[in-house]
């Protein structure tokens, strides 16, 4: 029946279809939609009260969810269903497991009714149900007269849920988008996909209202399905429960390379249950979709929810589910893909940096061995000699000290340069630190001063605070030495500016940064010489390896920043760090 078709009520009201669907193609808000139909309903039919219940087909109940009319408050509508639903009986409840309309034109006599409001003499019930015959909720309306509701009423009430069940479709597809959007911004966001898959299981589980959901990927090394991601139970077992590729209905999942969709796995010869997100008497539908790349399995994305308590409300995933979740595994297989190529790139440039960096470190090693051989040998022959000549002995002797010492400062910036990837997080506060790091750090006596001009209420940030402290005493140490005269530096930290976002690279683009600038007035970098500052062993000081900004570089990549030198040529150097910082997940519930 079309809703235009259902103005047969005794009251109906020829515009009321077209302001409800207004409603529906206009507003974002379900609740504002549902609450304004329930209230339409009891006006339209005359009623007394009425109520509209959304099913929860994770928990297999009935929630009143909006009410209007007499006699309500939150404790009834919390308790409205109570009764019916621990006997699985009641008009409701008749109503939701038939998936057809009911009417009672005197409830004192019919065998679904449950009383709990004692005034109710009669009532009528329309289910909203989808293109797959499921029961989304139920419109229940009450009246304190015997014979209060007809035919007439019966139409426009089941017209009301119609434009009722649009509206649940409509926020749902809306909420899907939403998270499908928000999973692709945050598998763009990071290159390190450790990071965003228990975000990515998260945000699928809430959004798409899956109650449990664990990602298994293909261990290369043993060949076997690995848990990187879990919500529930299973989130303590991740890097432990695995599966062999063709065990379970995980295995066989990633095997055969197919989809698998179930309302009752523990009836299937493929089921294992090694790794369960619930006790198996509780588990319901089950659902797992393979993630796939052009170079075969990657992985298994998975999801459960619990049976029913009540054997008349099913709660079976549909093929919309089914797509959503492949979808997502399309996305996460891209990502995936994307994140190998880019670590083997990684790994080519990093050979690449170790070569020349083994070379060049060989030949600075070579010389200062080199040279202290030559003083061992003098001081050798001085030793030798009837006529020792102690100040040329001490001279020698100062000499071999000073290549020992250039040795160990040779080794101790290789060794810098190769721990600065590795790091030990926790939460940072970054304006502490960088104070820390200039009471620590700075020249005491330095004719050099330091302008602070720090963000207000900045977000924490997962950080190696020794790391990071290291990158601050360097660029400060920079300045320092570039305005020997002495001079200021303006320490700053804010949320990135919009103009320094450009310097991202593509795949964090969508995410959100502190930023931390250090600014000088010495004579700055000249224009042909920035691409060249962070390259290893480039130097333009008497002292140092030039190892100094790499290593910085290095540290602030590893924690998925960017620094870069943007200042003008004999106006001053201007560094800026962008260091990513997390958000709370959103929900995404079309509510």
């Amino acid at each position: 029946m079309r809703p235009e078709d259902a103005l047969c009520g005794p009251n109906a009201d020829p515009t009321l279809f077209a302001r409800i669907s207004e409603l529906v193609a206009t507003s974002e808000s379900l609740d504002e939609i549902l609450k304004y139909i329930i209230e339409e309903a009891v006006i339209a039919c005359n009623a007394d009260r009425g109520f509209l219940a959304i099913a929860d087909h994770d928990r297999g109940e009935l929630d009143v969810r909006y009410t209007a009319g007499s006699g309500w408050t939150e404790e009834t509508r919390i308790d409205r269903l109570k009764v019916s639903e621990e006997t699985g009986r009641g008009i409701t409840s008749h109503v939701a497991a038939t998936a057809m309309p009911y009417m009672s034109p005197n409830v004192l006599e019919d065998p679904y009714y449950r009383m709990y409001f004692e005034d109710v003499r009669s009532e009528l019930a329309v289910p909203l149900v989808d293109g797959h015959k499921r029961t989304l909720g139920v419109i229940n309306i009450e009246s304190t007269q015997l014979n209060a509701f007809g035919e007439g009423h019966e139409c426009t009430v089941v017209g009301l849920a119609h434009l009722g069940t649009i509206a649940l479709t409509v926020s749902e597809l809306r909420a899907r988008e939403a998270a499908i959007v928000q999973i692709g911004k945050e598998l763009n966001a990071l290159p390190e996909m450790n990071m965003i898959l228990q975000k990515v299981v998260e945000v699928a589980a809430e959004a798409l209202k899956f109650e449990d959901c664990s990602l298994f990927l293909l261990d290369r090394a043993s060949g076997k399905l690995v848990l990187r991601a879990s919500r529930g139970v299973l989130g303590k077992r991740v890097g432990e429960a695995s599966y062999e590729v063709g065990e379970g209905l995980t295995g066989w999942t990633g095997e055969q390379q197919l989809p698998v969709r179930l309302q009752n796995p523990l009836n299937d010869p493929r089921w294992r249950g090694r790794f369960e997100e619930m006790p198996a008497k509780e588990i319901g539908a089950f659902m797992a979709v393979p993630i796939n790349s052009p170079s075969g399995i990657m992985g298994v994305l998975r999801v459960q929810r619990r049976k029913s308590p009540y054997k008349w409300f099913p709660n079976d995933f549909t093929e919309e589910d089914e797509r959503v979740l492949a979808t997502i595994a399309v996305q996460l297989g891209i990502a995936l893909d994307n994140a190998r190529l880019l670590d083997q790139l990684v790994r080519t440039e990093r050979m690449a940096a170790w070569g020349e960096m083994s070379a060049r470190s060989a030949h600075m090693i070579g010389n200062r061995v080199f040279a202290i051989k030559g003083d061992v040998n003098e001081m050798e022959y001085l030793l030798g000699s009837s006529n020792l000549n102690i100040a040329e002995a001490m001279q020698l002797s100062e000499s071999i000290k000073k290549g020992i010492f250039l040795l160990e400062e040779i080794l101790n910036e290789f060794r810098e340069f190769v721990k600065a990837t590795q790091l030990d997080t926790e939460d940072v506060d970054i304006n502490e630190l960088v104070k820390q790091s200039v009471d620590e750090g700075f020249p005491k006596r330095s004719q050099t001063h330091v302008k602070f001009r720090l963000g207000k209420n900045l977000p924490s940030i997962q950080a190696d605070s020794k790391k990071l402290m290291r990158c601050f005493c360097e660029l400060m140490e920079n300045s320092v030495n570039f305005m020997p005269d002495g001079g200021e530096i303006k320490v700053c930290t804010c949320i990135a500016e919009p103009s320094s976002r450009k310097w991202l690279r593509p795949g964090q683009q969508s995410g959100k940064y502190i930023q931390v600038k250090f600014e000088d007035k010495g004579p700055g970098v000249d224009s042909e010489l920035k691409p060249k500052i962070f390259d290893p062993f480039y130097t333009s000081r008497a002292k140092g390896m030039g190892l100094g900004l790499s290593i910085v570089k290095g540290i602030v990549e590893a924690h998925n920043g960017v620094i870069f030198e943007s200042g003008k040529p004999g106006k001053g150097a201007k560094f800026t760090i962008l260091l990513p910082y997390d958000e709370p997940i959103r929900e995404l519930t079309g509510k």
